[in-house]
């Protein structure tokens, strides 16, 4: 095999691992049989389980990256967002342990980690609050602080895929994208004018 496909193929292994079990109960002996490789070959690609468990996330981080592409002013925004809402949903309901990886187990493990994952989130925020901007200039999203926005709808993101993936429960990506995309297009308060109870 290939160095690189053997990287691969050890990283799936991890990755797989890492979802079933978390970061604290795997040990290197779990990942190497679950690769079926010796240990001397994960140790040829990586120097601990803290090395692969960073490259599973990097992987991960990437994948989540990908799934939402920046805005066109030429097209239609509202179109854009249902569509970025698909793909990032997608993303993160396609492997079930993307989100217990990303969402629980990536925090608080060390200062390294922790710094990754603030950028990861550094990275999803600025995206998120460019787009509320640019939505606010072509005047299909309302006046507001897209700061304090973008927080609120990367939770409104995150906590669905990660409750699901606590319960583990089939993360419902195309419910999700229309509750979401619900939200964003009518709110969730009404005038109150209709008051069956």
């Amino acid at each position: 095999m290939a160095p690189d496909e053997r990287r691969t193929q050890i990283l799936l292994a991890s990755r797989s691992v890492f979802g079933q079990r978390g970061y604290q109960s795997t040990s290197v002996a779990h990942i190497v049989a679950a690769a079926g490789v010796a240990r001397g070959t994960f140790y040829n690609y990586f120097p601990s389980k803290r090395a692969v468990f960073k490259a599973v996330l990097d992987e991960i981080m990437k994948e989540v990256e990908g799934a939402v592409h920046g805005m066109n002013p030429t097209r239609d925004i509202t179109s854009q967002v249902r569509e970025n809402l698909e793909r990032l949903i997608l993303a993160l309901s396609a492997q079930d342990d993307l989100p217990r990886l990303l969402f629980g187990e990536a925090i608080g493990i060390d200062a390294e980690g922790d710094e990754a994952l603030r950028g990861f989130y550094a990275t999803a925020l600025k995206r998120i609050e460019h787009a509320l901007r640019l939505g606010q200039r072509f005047g299909v999203v309302h006046e507001g602080d897209p700061v304090l926005w973008s927080r609120c709808l990367l939770g409104m993101l995150k906590e669905p895929a990660f409750q699901a993936s606590l319960h583990n429960e089939a993360l419902d990506a195309h419910a999700l994208v229309d509750a979401l995309f619900a939200f964003l297009a009518r709110g969730l308060l009404t005038d109150g004018s209709k008051k069956d109870v």
